[in-house]
């Protein structure tokens, strides 16, 4: 009786060091960071394969997350190549911090969506192809 009780206490324990850890995923962070993936044009260093189901998107490649819960913090896209532009649903990620998107060819306008980032300190855009006005609801940030 007693073997029986450690062969199932061993298991369990082998079982739980062979299954990888999940972490939580939070859906809307999901969803956006796939749409900011969509909108791209052209990814010469290859940086959105690992933007896929096999990996929580917190190990995707130019994503951080925070340390107690699986919310995107930062973005570092910054001299990737990448060409296209950036889809209005990274305001959708509401805990950025910061947004490294510098030396790509990102066009078209500066998402307003921005603006819903509250807890965005710093954006870091230099060297895109951007046009247009600054959106009202980032240049009143301070």
């Amino acid at each position: 009786m007693m073997f029986k009780a450690y062969l199932s206490i061993f298991t369990h324990a082998i079982a739980l060091l062979l299954c990888p850890l999940t972490l939580a995923t939070n859906h809307s962070d999901h969803l956006a960071l796939l749409a900011i993936k969509s909108a791209i044009t052209l990814d010469p260093q290859n940086v959105f394969d690992s933007w896929n189901v096999s990996l929580h998107y917190c190990q995707w490649q130019g994503v951080i997350c925070g340390r107690r819960h699986p919310r995107v913090t930062e973005l570092d896209l910054r001299s990737r190549g990448i060409v296209g532009p950036l889809s209005p649903h990274i305001g959708n990620l509401s805990f950025l911090r910061v947004i490294w998107l510098g030396n790509n060819t990102f066009k078209g306008a500066i998402p307003p969506q921005l603006g819903n980032l509250f807890r965005l300190e710093k954006l870091y855009l230099m060297n895109n192809s951007f046009d247009g006005e600054v959106p009202a609801s980032l240049s009143n940030r301070t």
